[in-house]
């Protein structure tokens, strides 16, 4: 087979550039759908540093430049027929003639490929809401809507409201900011008891009613666990279930809850110094609600604490770890001369950014020996 190719290039065109982006399988059944395809948007973090991602509806994608050497852009051209378009054939080499013909438009050294990523809300100057009475932010956040933190975000709208849900992202008196991890306890703590004390299922509750039993109680001074607070804790604890011609309920998650507790008992028990996991246990249990339905186990808080001792546990902050691999292991060994694959991979598995299996990831820096159905991790020194 062969193709006529005509050239008309140009190294400076003056005011027309052309840019090549890589379109993957996504990215066409986004351009395809009508209904998705106005929403696909470049967006970045600032003007000058940073990365420039392509989002759409739920999905987020790296913009990233891959160089070349030299490469033209081509396209299908139509050609006059006539004489001064004849070949001779003794130039074709032996080869057919050309069924189509192509022309090269213009050059370029680069192209752009699409590498699909975690996007991130830009949570930098997000105010922190502690349940006081007179809130003020600064005044160049005053009146900030989710709308305009997601429109300077590099990330999709979808992967925005999972990680403002769970991050405990709430709006008070039109402004948005993030509930303390105290208050957050608290409203949860004070949302469980009301609903439970009416009753209520905690597969099936909505808005208003929830509102109303966490109000019932209150006194009639200020009341910092406001209907947005109280969304905020449905929206992080549990799902909303959309019902044709209802109104919206959400279904709590228990073992998200319990883990909530757990997290917190560990930090509150177990900070500075180890405790028998049998008595760890028994303050967890105490802090919940009275008649909270839940199953909980120590396999909830992997990646939270640490066994100085057989059957006894620590609380261990995972993100003071360095981000270098050896210096993370060789940390980790410190505080544990060895670890059930299941506990370490928590601490290890944000490292893993080629996607390997995790145990071949830990093989790298550890050794791994086989005892009854588990596997044991240890230092290689």
């Amino acid at each position: 087979m062969s193709i006529n190719l005509y050239s008309k290039l140009k190294q400076d065109n003056g005011s027309i550039s052309y840019k090549l982006i890589e379109l993957n399988d996504d990215l066409m059944k986004v351009l395809k759908d009508k209904n998705t395809r106005k929403g696909l948007q470049f967006k970045s973090l600032d003007n000058e540093k940073s990365h420039v991602v392509l989002c759409s509806k739920d999905k987020t994608w790296l913009v990233r430049q891959k160089d070349h050497s030299n490469m033209s852009m081509i396209m299908h051209e139509g050609v006059v027929d006539d004489d001064s378009m004849v070949i001779d054939p003794s130039s074709l080499f032996g080869l057919p003639p050309p069924i189509t013909d192509y022309i090269g438009f213009t050059r370029t050294t680069f192209e752009y490929e699409t590498i699909v990523t975690e996007g991130r809300l830009h949570l930098d100057v997000i105010p922190i809401y502690d349940g006081e009475q007179h809130f003020k932010p600064s005044k160049d956040l005053e009146g900030l809507s989710f709308e305009d933190l997601l429109k300077n975000s590099p990330c999709s709208r979808g992967e925005s409201l999972a990680q403002w849900h769970s991050l405990g992202g709430c709006t008070i008196e039109g402004q948005v900011c993030l509930l303390s991890p105290q208050f957050m306890g608290k409203a949860l703590h004070v949302t469980l008891m009301s609903v439970l004390a009416e009753s209520m299922k905690l597969n099936e509750l909505k808005l208003k009613s929830s509102y109303e039993a966490v109000s019932k109680d209150m006194d009639s001074g200020f009341n910092p666990y406001t209907v947005e607070v109280v969304e905020t804790v449905l929206n992080k604890f549990g799902k909303q279930i959309n019902l044709p011609s209802e109104e919206p309920m959400w279904e709590l998650n228990n073992s998200n809850i319990a883990k909530w507790y757990g997290i917190q008992s560990l930090k509150k028990y177990v900070n500075k110094s180890a405790l028998s996991i049998d008595e760890f246990m028994l303050q967890w249990r105490s802090q919940f609600p009275p008649f909270f339905p839940c199953d909980i186990d120590m396999a909830m808080l992997r990646g939270h604490y640490y066994q100085p001792q057989e059957k006894q546990i620590q609380y261990f902050a995972r993100n003071t770890l360095s981000m270098d691999p050896k210096d993370r292991f060789k940390t980790l060994f410190k505080l544990q001369s060895s670890w059930d694959l299941r506990d370490i991979e928590p601490f290890v598995e944000e490292l893993n950014v080629k996607h390997l299996k995790i145990d071949s990831f830990i093989m790298k820096f550890a050794r791994r020996r086989r005892v009854g159905k588990h596997y044991i991790i240890t230092s290689r020194t």
